[in-house]
């Protein structure tokens, strides 16, 4: 993940778009671990709730690979088709790992 090219993209910094990956990082495991218990529940309005709050965010960061995963989490689970997307909901998570991993390098 490059900080400075981002960062760039958005009028920032390299250190301040390292913080906003930060706080992205907060609320969007906080948004996550409410995907992932409303999925294990198969509530697929919630999933889509989070989804598209995950979705949003990332896109705003232009944390393009996030978003995507997220907005195509949130399709399904409008569709009432979660089974579709088990294996996805278990990549956001990761990404989310990766993502923590580049802030703290």
């Amino acid at each position: 993940m490059n900080f400075k090219v981002l960062g760039d993209k958005l009028g920032l910094d390299e250190d301040e778009y390292r913080e906003l990956v930060s706080l992205f990082l907060d609320t969007g495991r906080a948004d996550y671990a409410l995907l992932k218990t409303a999925f294990s529940a198969g509530d697929a309005r919630q999933v889509a709730r989070r989804a598209h709050t995950i979705n949003g965010a990332a896109g705003n960061m232009g944390i393009v690979n996030v978003h995507e995963l997220a907005k195509r989490i949130e399709r399904a689970a409008a569709e009432n088709q979660l089974d579709s997307v088990s294996a996805d909901v278990e990549t956001l998570r990761e990404l989310f790992d990766d993502i923590a991993g580049c802030v703290h390098a």
